[in-house]
């Protein structure tokens, strides 16, 4: 028999293993083994080729099996996930490609880290003297374990390895022995006290809150369950790898342990988080009313462990728990792209903000997993469609093109390549992870026939539910193109269904066999197409599509940004491809470059080699007044962060902007842009130095130091050190002649804000910010001393020409916010400290 045709839960008995257990739930759709999956083709295909050469196979995993052999990590940190998700990569990767040499690699770190178990089966990076009965795990082992123990049992399943299934149960019976009644629990860390302290008691540990010393002795708890912000919610994951070794062994303590997880999850969140799902499913409460904070992924990873134990029992009120939690992401927090969170948690309504920390990796693996493993259960084509849009966009956005690496966070609209080089990291590694993954999402097999859920040119080795072996083949150039062929060759004529997927979004696809349509064919279900088949018989798809503007849902803002999107592409103006040759490109493509409504045809033109396609020219308007035609492209193609035959930029610059949703240059945010353009062309032409406040390129070659924060404003960034901190920078001054140092505040402060404003530690004033210029920013003026600079060295004897520019705040007081900053030559008198009433 070929592991490529054994389903995966019943693996262990050809193991030799325990009987595998019992499931009440049948998947509608059965997942197959990714080596079921060859000949990938087209982008898809070049992108997971690109993330095994670029990214697993040079990737330093030595390093991290290394802590897992060493074990003498002490502080709370996440890097520990590391090796497990490596190793599941590299097992799925080669697997799938018949890839020897990292097979054999990834073998070979898998015997290390059986090997580096110890005997009571613990299997992380923390140093034994930091685990005990009442802590057995550092706050980040049941995360960084989460992924080692799915890359123990994907060994076991893709390779029929006894040693890697062994390697997990020990795993298993560790969380078993350390954790449950009268012994430790998943309750949150102490670094932040509870919120809702009325009713929980944790006899262990006791905590009063700052000025109430008659208080309850409420809980501070054991630090085993991740950060503090999750509330309980990053131990409780580990149900979903503790449920999967329950399906391949059919031990029960492993199914016990996870309803016991489950049972207390209420009490460790200290919310009732996990009954409150109900009212979410009921709609009286979005998804992020759960508790204060309601991470992500770390959600979605619980939401997989709850689909699990719903397949288990046949709990069906846990399925419509996750159902109506993604149902609400899905209606109010879901991006055009078809990723997920802002910063890494879910937002009130539907504010989903177009720039900075949003749409984070990890939290759009974890979404597509579950979005996956809903498919699995229900069957719905309308999860598969979710998965399509993901696919075809923010999967590779947040890839770079050269496969070896991933962002952190991928906006909608953004800089590049600001954030893609930071890791490894949790998201470079879950971004290489899911890309791994992707060949078991595209077909599925069950007792209702094979599926065809997402057209990727492959082969497919199923297995119809009379045993036939049925071979699947996927010619297509889908998106680029809207045709699909599927050739259907079983090994004899055998009379099966062949379920196809019609996208949502397609409202007239076209279905025919052998050349004869098939009738009756509606968008948002599949296409169940049931005859005897035989070799040579061919299943052809169409599903027009035209390039088309839509706007901006739920905007409040004034008039809706505009986004371009063809099928389940979405596009991007990206600055990497711009090709006016008259028109320099915009330093910020989501701000500086608005759209001509009367003018926003667009016309096809030829992809770059390598490029999802096709592209499209429109013509934009910039803040500076010109009019160019630029390409707008996939914005699965904003990987590529250099332009070929140039010199590639610093990696933790911003050379490049890129966005999808562009302003009408008629709107009042375009002249804002175009207000905010032409100040910084005045600061380019009038300014010896200046900084852009809150540009991380900028600050950082300004040297920005000290302890502070910044935020936006009135459309502009400020940056501000409160409880008496301070922060500085150091500015280019003229050495030929005097220079002022101008920087603009904010007219309208109410908090304490008294701060020295210093140079090279001279104080040149200590500023008072009143609440006497509100509604509008304004610029003070300081006079920096000449012999400050005046023929001074450094050690080498080069003129020195920076000073270092310092604001610190008082006891008790908030120094700035500053949201300008900038050194000018002297030409008239700098209003003086005495002269300036913002001054004392």
């Amino acid at each position: 028999m070929r592991l490529s045709l054994v389903p995966a839960i019943i693996l262990p008995a050809l193991l030799g293993a325990t009987a595998c257990a019992e499931e009440r739930i049948a998947r509608q759709q059965t997942p197959h083994s990714v080596s079921a999956v060859s000949d990938l083709g087209g982008y898809v295909g070049q992108r997971i080729r690109a993330n095994t050469a670029g990214y697993l196979k040079p990737f330093d995993i030595e390093r991290y099996t290394k802590m897992v052999e060493e074990k003498k990590q002490r502080e709370w940190w996440w890097i520990g996930e590391q090796p497990g998700k490596w190793l599941e990569s590299a097992v799925l990767a080669s697997a799938q490609a018949g890839d020897k040499q990292l097979g054999e690699r990834a073998r070979a770190i898998l015997s290390r880290l059986a090997a580096a178990q110890e005997p009571g089966g613990y299997l992380g990076i923390t140093d034994p003297t930091v685990r005990t009965d009442r802590q057995p795990m550092r706050g980040m082992d049941p995360y960084e374990l989460y992924f080692t123990f799915h890359g123990l049992l994907t060994a076991a399943e893709e390779w029929r390895d006894t040693r890697a299934l062994e390697t997990g149960r020990k795993l298993g019976d560790y969380f078993v022995a350390k954790t449950g009644p009268g012994k430790a629990e998943f309750w949150p860390s102490p670094l932040r006290p509870p919120t809702n302290v009325n009713t929980i008691i944790c006899p262990q540990f006791t905590w009063v809150p700052e000025g109430t010393p008659k208080a309850p002795k409420l809980f501070v708890h054991s630090e085993i369950a991740g950060h503090t912000a999750h509330y309980g919610w990053e131990g409780t994951l580990l149900i979903d790898p503790m449920l999967r070794l329950y399906q391949a062994t059919g031990d029960k303590k492993y199914l016990e342990w996870s309803q016991w997880v489950v049972a207390n999850l209420d009490k460790w969140s200290g919310w009732n988080s996990f009954s409150k799902l109900d009212q979410v499913a009921d709609g009286k409460l979005g998804v992020h009313q759960l508790q204060p904070y309601v991470h992500s992924h770390t959600f979605q990873m619980n939401f997989l462990g709850f689909l699990r134990l719903y397949q288990i029992t046949g709990d069906a009120s846990l399925l419509r728990k996750v159902r109506g939690a993604w149902e609400d992401v899905a209606a109010r927090q879901l991006y055009v792209t078809g990723g997920v969170s802002v910063g890494e948690h879910y937002e009130p309504g539907y504010r989903r903000p177009l720039t900075g920390h949003v749409v984070e990796t990890c939290a759009n693996m974890s979404w597509m997993e579950l979005t996956q493993y809903l498919l699995e259960l229900t069957g719905e084509a309308r999860y598969g469609d979710a998965i399509e849009r993901l696919l075809f966009n923010h999967v590779f956005a947040s890839q770079t093109v050269d496969g070896d690496c991933y962002r952190y966070h991928t906006p909608p609209n953004g800089f590049k390549p600001d954030d893609y080089f930071h890791g490894p990291d949790c998201c470079t590694g879950s971004g290489h992870r899911v890309v791994a993954m992707l060949p078991r999402f595209f077909y599925a097999e069950g007792e209702s026939g094979l599926h065809v859920n997402q057209f990727v040119p492959s082969t497919a080795r199923l297995k119809a539910p009379d045993g036939t072996a049925v071979l699947l083949r996927v010619e297509t150039r889908y998106p680029e193109a809207s045709d699909v062929l599927i050739r259907v060759e079983p090994e004899r004529k055998a009379k099966f269904p062949v379920n196809v997927r019609l996208p949502a979004w397609c409202e007239k696809p076209l279905v025919s066999v052998n050349g004869e349509a098939f009738p009756a064919v509606k968008p948002g279900g599949y296409a169940r197409l049931v005859r005897e088949w035989k070799s040579g018989d061919t299943v052809k798809l169409a599903f027009p599509m035209m390039p088309r503007w839509i706007e901006h849902d739920h905007w409040e803002d004034g008039p809706a940004p505009l986004a371009l999107v063809r099928g389940p592409v979405v596009y991007a103006l990206d600055t990497v491809w711009w090709n006016d040759p008259a028109v320099p490109a915009p330093f910020d493509a989501g701000r500086e470059a608005g759209l001509l409504r009367d003018k926003s045809e667009v016309r096809e033109v030829a992809a770059a080699t390598d490029a999802l396609g096709p592209f499209y020219e429109a013509e934009v308007k910039l803040a500076s007044g010109q009019q160019a035609r630029t390409r707008f492209v996939p914005f699965s193609n904003i990987g590529r962060w250099y332009r070929d035959g140039a010199p590639k930029p610093e990696r933790h610059s911003r050379a490049f902007s890129y966005a999808v949703w562009l302003q009408d240059s008629a709107s009042p945010a375009f002249a804002k842009a175009a207000e905010e353009q032409r100040r910084l062309q005045d600061l380019v032409m009038n300014s010896v130095d200046f900084v852009l406040i809150g540009d991380d390129k900028s600050e950082r070659d300004h040297k920005l130091k000290g302890t502070s924060n910044s935020g936006p404003f009135n459309a502009r960034t400020y940056r501000h050190a409160g409880g008496g901190g301070w922060f500085s920078y150091e500015l280019k001054v003229p050495t030929e002649q005097p220079a002022q140092l101008v920087v603009t505040y904010w007219g309208g402060e109410r908090d304490k804000r008294v701060f020295d404003v210093l140079a090279n530690d001279h104080l040149l004033a200590t500023h008072t910010l009143l609440q006497d210029k509100p509604g509008e920013f304004f610029e003070v003026r300081y006079a920096v001393p000449f012999d400050l600079i005046q023929n001074k060295t450094d050690a080498l004897g080069q003129k020195v020409d920076t000073i270092t520019v310092k604001f610190h705040a008082h006891p008790g007081n908030t120094a700035g916010g500053v949201f300008g900053l900038r050194v000018v030559k002297t030409e008239e008198r700098a209003t003086s400290p005495e002269s300036n009433n913002h001054t004392k």
